[in-house]
């Protein structure tokens, strides 16, 4: 007889039972993340707690992250207004989503935003909450219509806790997104780490 598993479930598991035998246990992972527009704006309601609503003063979103092996997972992200510190001594702290001006032109050189998003991995008494931090850089272009568009666009994403519960509880990790994910999925690259 034998038994064949699908990589949906074989990762997951093999992370759980590796995880338990030795210290943190990482993988690489590859996949695609997507994002909508959401008018609700549901991150609000459903970020770390802790994390306060007046924090997502940009645009909101619902997010699908599709990671090979792992079960998709579905959530809400939003732009969010953050301090930033300068590494320039004596230069003064400002707040996200930030420009960083091209010297001779008015477009920006960057843009600099930052995020959050709370995603759902696993299904019934295996689901868990996963929050992150995200930074998403950009570097602009005018369109044809005179508005500034992204050219190219990066996001480093770090998980930056979970509920605690489900078959993923206290996962840890990183993940880097290459492309404008909103509308359209983009690949996604990173590790993902079991206690």
């Amino acid at each position: 007889m034998s038994i064949r598993m699908t990589p949906k479930f074989a990762l997951p598991l093999l992370l759980t039972l590796a995880s338990s035998v030795a210290g943190a246990v990482c993988v690489p992972v590859i996949g695609t993340a997507r994002l909508l527009p959401d008018a609700a704006c549901t991150i609000r309601t459903v970020a770390q707690p802790g994390t306060p609503a007046s924090l997502f003063g940009g645009d909101c979103f619902s997010v699908q992250l599709s990671l090979a092996g792992f079960p998709v997972a579905t959530g809400y992200a939003g732009n969010t207004i953050e301090p930033m510190a300068s590494l320039v001594p004596g230069a003064p702290a400002t707040v996200a989503p930030v420009a960083v001006p091209a010297v001779g032109s008015p477009l920006p050189r960057q843009i600099v935003q930052t995020a959050r998003t709370t995603m759902w991995l696993g299904h019934g008494a295996r689901r868990t909450a996963i929050y992150t931090t995200d930074v998403v850089v950009i570097q602009p272009q005018l369109s044809a219509t005179g508005q500034v568009v992204p050219k190219l666009m990066t996001e480093q994403i770090l998980i930056s806790g979970s509920d605690g519960k489900g078959a993923f509880a206290n996962v840890s990790g990183h993940l880097n997104v290459m492309g404008t994910t909103v509308g359209a999925p983009s690949a996604v690259t990173g590790q993902i780490c079991m206690p």
